[in-house]
């Protein structure tokens, strides 16, 4: 009789965290959704609305970039809850600190444009900070899946961790050009995530995927942007909370699977940065050479989204599902990113030979 007893209290333990963790992430998407119906008037208060210039932005109207706010508003509130309902305070409020601190940045750019340097080295400082308040964010060995010894980084662990995360924060901000390109990412990476994330993580992905879908509902209809300030704090986000779960995981979490959730994005930034520095540009510089450009060049959007969000996403979803398969799906998706990337541009063909 007490054991049933037991059971039945356990149950009902584990009932009302369902519960309270389905009701906090119904919560987080309502104001998602709340944030996203008044985006235009909230971006004009706040100063922060996309005007179409004809050259590099080419959409058709006046757009609200508020998609940041509705993204990560919520999610920072989940984060500050978590700090305070678990006894992971410190993990938690940093994780929320600088994910605020990239939200405001992000609004100060999408306002006043920082010069790319800048906002590097602010971002920068940022990672620097967080790992100094919270160690266990430190990426201090790596475990590959086709290696049989771990590799330490020792005293390179500081600055390799440091800038996988202001890498990744830079290769999606490049890769934020068409709608729903990061916040589709976003989605793939919270499911990555679930799959090995302790329980007391489970909330803030569960929370976040939930702004993510709302927001992309209302990206994809042209409503509103993502902008800086949501391309940054996502991207900060996510990265901490991929290190903190590698770092407990390690043993079924291959450092190549994580490597490969954010392989398309990170190498595609690489080659762009690469190109303009061949042709005697600034790395950072714009242009329409990304893998999206080309994409939207050659198909139309809705199967150059399905395109880049199959290439980019599923190749680490069904790897995480099966961890042994990590390199081989890593070499299918850089092959299939090559292919796109070479294939002859058959439109370009046909306007040089009618010129010529």
């Amino acid at each position: 009789m007490g054991r049933v007893n037991v059971e039945e209290g356990a149950i009902e333990e584990n009932w009302n965290g369902t519960a309270t963790g389905l009701a906090i992430a119904i919560a987080a998407a309502a104001i998602s959704a709340l944030i996203s119906v008044f985006a235009r008037p909230i971006s004009a208060w706040l100063g922060v609305l996309d005007v179409p210039d004809g050259r590099r932005k080419l959409h058709p109207a006046t757009t609200p970039l508020a998609g940041g706010l509705a993204i990560g508003l919520p999610t920072l509130l989940v984060l500050l809850y978590c700090a305070l309902a678990t006894t992971f305070l410190p993990l938690y409020l940093a994780v929320a600190i600088a994910g605020l601190a990239c939200l405001l940045l992000g609004f100060l750019d999408d306002r006043a444009h920082i010069r790319p340097t800048y906002r590097l080295l602010l971002s920068l400082l940022m990672a620097l900070a967080v790992l100094e308040v919270v160690p266990a964010l430190l990426v201090t060995f790596l475990h590959f899946s086709f290696l049989g010894q771990v590799l330490f980084l020792d005293r390179f662990a500081l600055i390799f961790t440091a800038i996988c995360i202001v890498g990744l924060q830079n290769a999606v901000n490049m890769a934020d050009g068409k709608n729903g390109i990061v916040i589709g990412l976003g989605l793939f990476w919270c499911l990555d995530l679930l799959l090995f994330a302790p329980d007391h993580m489970r909330l803030v992905l569960l929370a976040m995927a939930a702004t993510l879908a709302v927001t992309l509902v209302f990206n994809l209809r042209g409503r509103l942007f993502l902008g800086d300030s949501g391309s940054y704090s996502l991207s900060f986000i996510i990265a901490l909370l991929a290190i903190y779960i590698y770092d407990i995981a390690f043993a079924t979490l291959p450092a190549d699977l994580v490597a490969l959730w954010f392989l398309i994005p990170v190498i595609d930034c690489l080659r762009v940065m690469a190109l303009r520095v061949a042709r005697g540009h600034s790395p950072f510089a714009s242009d329409r050479k990304h893998l999206h450009h080309i994409l939207y060049h050659r198909i139309t959007w809705r199967w150059g989204l399905l395109v880049y969000l199959g290439l980019a996403g599923l190749p680490g979803l069904l790897a995480s599902i099966a961890p042994d398969t990590t390199l081989a799906w890593s070499i299918a998706a850089v092959c299939c990113y090559g292919v796109i990337i070479a294939w002859p541009d058959r439109s370009r063909q046909g306007t040089s030979n009618i010129l010529n």
